[in-house]
């Protein structure tokens, strides 16, 4: 058999009509891009004004803010709602303020009989020292804090030792205050600067540990090499005196007290007038106090205090 060909309008060719449908569609297609890209430039022609100046504006913000000078290594840091601002270290020219540490550094109690014209007096120095701070690298002097012992400032006559005896003094007893702080002071580690005992021994200071004053010659001065402040705390009841130091401590301190030797036996007397004070007798001695400072248990220095106690005669007032 032959081969046929396809018709006019067989599979090999398109009809007429359907040429021409297919033309339309295309025609519309194009007809609504066109009109989509001239909407397009007529939104982009409308608004580039407003987003060019955002981008303008973001850029001058982020140029600012790369451009503040900032702490080495610090980061930047999504800021959070609600969260507390991050922590910046300060310059190293800038020290912050750290107030006076309340660590406590060490404390002394010293004991006296109640209803004394002298706890008057310890009364009134304690309460100028409580509180007081002494800054770093400074010395304290305890006639330079204290003052002058004065009726007018309210201090009154009590029992202090002059010379070989006891005599009624305007201020008498002060000197309970001046021990009780050298023992705090001894064992707080801070460095003694000038310090003289009394010429005779009372019983109410360690023998060897105490510090005598007489304004203004006499006076006990100690310096704060801790490199912190140290704030004193002194408080006094009807029968005791406590003196309490608040810092931070550089060194751990070991004592050691002697016997006592090189007695002295004691004289008999007779006293009179209205500043005779009446006292049994003592003997006078000897006596050595050694204390070691050490910085995490390594010993630094030893320092030692020698005393000699002259006798107390026994007076009999008349």
């Amino acid at each position: 058999m032959g081969r046929t060909r396809p018709g006019r309008n067989g599979p090999g060719r398109r009809r007429p009509g359907a040429r021409r449908a297919g033309g339309r569609r295309a025609g519309r297609r194009r007809r609504c891009q066109g009109r989509r890209q001239s909407e397009l430039r007529e939104y982009v022609r409308q608004w580039w004004p407003f987003a060019a100046g955002a981008l303008a504006t973001t850029g001058l913000l982020l140029g600012a803010y790369l451009g503040v000078p900032r702490d080495p290594g610090a980061s930047a840091r999504l800021a959070v709602l609600g969260a507390a601002p991050p922590v910046r270290s300060l310059p190293k020219n800038i020290v912050p303020y750290r107030p006076p540490s309340v660590r406590p550094m060490s404390t002394y109690t010293t004991r006296f009989k109640p209803g004394e014209p002298r706890v008057r007096n310890i009364e009134l120095a304690a309460h100028i020292l409580d509180g007081h701070i002494v800054a770093p690298g400074t010395t304290f002097s305890f006639n330079a804090v204290v003052g002058p012992r004065t009726e007018s400032r309210g201090y009154v006559p009590a029992p202090a030792i002059v010379g070989p005896r006891l005599v009624n003094d305007v201020g008498g007893g002060i000197c309970q205050v001046s021990a009780t702080l050298f023992n705090a002071v001894f064992r707080a580690g801070l460095d003694i600067r000038k310090a003289h005992a009394h010429s005779m021994y009372m019983p109410e200071y360690p023998a060897g540990r105490e510090a005598a004053v007489a304004y203004p010659g006499l006076d006990f001065t100690w310096r704060n090499d801790t490199g912190r402040p140290v704030r004193l705390r002194v408080s006094s009841t009807a029968s005791s005196l406590t003196v309490s130091l608040y810092g931070e401590r550089r060194y751990q301190v070991r004592s050691k007290t002697s016997e006592r030797y090189g007695f002295v036996p004691y004289t008999r007397g007779v006293g009179r007038g209205p500043e005779c004070v009446p006292t049994a007798g003592r003997r006078g001695f000897e006596i050595d106090v050694w204390r070691t400072l050490l910085q995490h248990g390594r010993k630094v220095r030893r320092e030692k205090f020698h005393t000699e106690y002259r006798p107390q005669p026994q007076v009999r007032c008349v």
